[in-house]
């Protein structure tokens, strides 16, 4: 039989197991509003007793030796930390995206696009009278002035999105400076400190919660992938060392980015010769990696990049498709350019009659020698004029009958109106929107239609950008809402459970203490009474 005092020390380990689940509990409850703590427990496993392997052992039952608290561990489930670290980055990208878009839209709202759509009829207005009175010189003034108007609201467009794109740039240099690097270094420190712990056998959950809380955080900057690796440090003795990578999803390779205690560094430059922010990567290893925009595939850094970079349909190669800032201020660049070409053009044409063979004659109207109306901001060149540069020409500034109201030669009876009148017309005609792609020598018509419909169809397709990925929006959140809910219910500190926890550690420690009770009982029994 098993000696006695050896029923003592399975007792003991009861009380000890016991009192270290209930310890283990407590601490939980202290934690339950603690951020990022992960509920503990305690592992026991029974203590075997050894077998009966010899030729002479006893071959009596074996009652056991009792049970130990070997370790205290978290309770976490590696497949619900990958889900809501994926959907994190998903729901932080449209809440960026949805951010930037909203942003534009105060840009372009319906009030500032009523203005300019008033502005551009009372400059259609304006020409309309002066056509019936072609030599007033106070209604060139008021042209002149309604045309300035014009161009200045265009001109605000431009500024505002430049205002928007401003803050983007200011809001990506902290994704990748205060978040993505300072989060990669913090964890990679954490690895280390980590490391050293489970060196000397220890489990150091504080510091795992630290970790996982940084992990959580930086799912929101990129998409990431973390990865465990086990390192034997003796025949007794292997732990896990973690890194993280981020993949591009068009080729499947992969930079890490942390890797045990080595890190790397995200940097990005803001090109403004191609419009474009192009991020590089210093990796855990030192290797630098440039044009790493593809590996963001989620995110906030994404997000930005969609709203910095998007060029929409005006997007050649592998250019950002999204419909970001570079196509709103290019749609923008194709409206002012439009107007201020065909309105240019115009106002150069001149009448060439050529005398047929039968002695007729044959009179064309086109367009001449240059006499612009608008230009770029020099105030006469009419070469890649845009939204933020188009102006008054310093021609017609100097002189409000600068304007051509008929291309007819000096010799023609003054009063003449035609030019005026196509003027009008083109105000109010359809016109192809277009422009020439990079690379390419042949034009893209990008809309047909008026000036106000131009813009009215600006402002729509915003306001379906806006519309659009609020909706995507709303259903990540709440995927993401879901899986929170699931992990939380693993991770998450329950008080109603640890209070049926607690009782049932607190039953089986008194449990244990009746068992030792009675153990001293029968001892005493057999000290004090066999025999007497």
């Amino acid at each position: 039989m098993a000696g006695s005092f050896v029923s003592f020390q399975v007792a003991s380990r009861a009380l000890e197991a016991s009192q270290a689940s209930i310890n283990v509990t407590g601490n939980n409850i202290a934690n339950v509003n603690t951020d990022g703590y992960t509920r503990q427990r305690v592992d026991v496993n029974a203590v075997t007793s050894s077998g009966a392997t010899e030729k002479y052992a006893n071959n009596e039952a074996k009652t056991g030796l009792g049970a130990e608290a070997v370790r205290t561990t978290q309770t976490r489930d590696a497949y619900l930390d990958t889900r809501y670290r994926n959907q994190n980055a998903e729901t932080s990208s449209y809440n960026t995206k949805v951010s930037g878009l909203t942003d534009l839209q105060s840009v372009f709202d319906e009030a500032d696009t009523a203005a300019l759509q008033s502005e551009l009829s009372s400059f259609t207005k304006d020409l309309q009278t002066f056509s019936q009175t072609p030599t007033s010189s106070d209604i060139a003034e008021t042209i002149l002035a309604s045309a300035q108007k014009v161009t200045q609201y265009i001109n605000m467009y431009a500024d505002r999105v430049a205002e928007v794109k401003t803050e983007q740039v200011q809001n990506l240099d902290i994704a990748v400076n205060s978040d993505f690097n300072t989060d990669v270094k913090n964890i990679a420190s954490l690895n280390g400190q980590i490391r050293e712990e489970e060196i000397h056998g220890n489990t150091p959950n504080d510091l795992y919660d630290q970790r996982n809380s940084l992990i959580d955080k930086l799912s929101s900057v990129a998409a990431i992938k973390v990865s465990s690796t086990p390192e034997k440090i003796s025949n007794d003795l292997t732990i896990s060392n973690l890194s993280i990578s981020i993949t591009d999803p068009t080729t499947n390779k992969s930079i890490t980015i942390v890797d045990k205690d080595k890190y790397g560094a995200l940097s990005y430059k803001d090109d403004t010769a191609t419009d474009t922010i192009s991020l590089s990567m210093t990796d855990a290893k030192g290797n630098d990696q440039t044009n790493v925009n593809n590996y963001f595939s989620n995110g906030t850094v994404k997000g930005y990049l969609d709203i910095l970079n998007g060029k929409g349909s005006y997007a050649t190669g592998t250019e950002n498709t999204a419909q970001g800032i570079s196509y709103y201020s290019k749609t923008m660049d194709i409206f002012a350019n439009k107007f201020a070409s065909v309105l240019n053009d115009i106002n150069a044409n001149v009448t060439t009659t050529i005398t047929n063979t039968d002695g007729t004659t044959t009179s064309t109207v086109a367009p001449g020698t240059a006499k612009p109306l608008f230009t770029s901001s020099d105030g006469s060149s009419t070469n890649n004029i845009t939204a933020a540069n188009i102006q008054v020409s310093s021609a017609w500034l100097k002189n409000a009958t600068y304007i051509t109201t008929t291309p007819t030669t000096a010799s023609t009876t003054s009063g003449s109106n035609d030019n005026i009148l196509r003027m009008v017309s083109a105000m109010n005609d359809d016109q192809k929107f277009d422009y020439t792609p990079e690379g390419s020598t042949t034009k893209s018509i990008v809309f047909t239609g008026s000036y106000n419909k131009y813009m009215t169809s600006l402002l729509t397709g915003l306001s379906t950008d806006v519309k659009l990925n609020t909706s995507f929006q709303t259903t990540a959140k709440s995927v993401l809402a879901t899986i929170n809910t699931s992990r939380e219910s693993v991770s998450g500190v329950s008080l109603n459970e640890e209070g049926v926890n607690l009782t049932a550690y607190q039953k089986v420690y008194n449990a244990a203490v009746k068992y030792f009770n009675i153990l001293d009982e029968n001892l005493d029994k057999i000290i004090n009474t066999m025999g007497t």
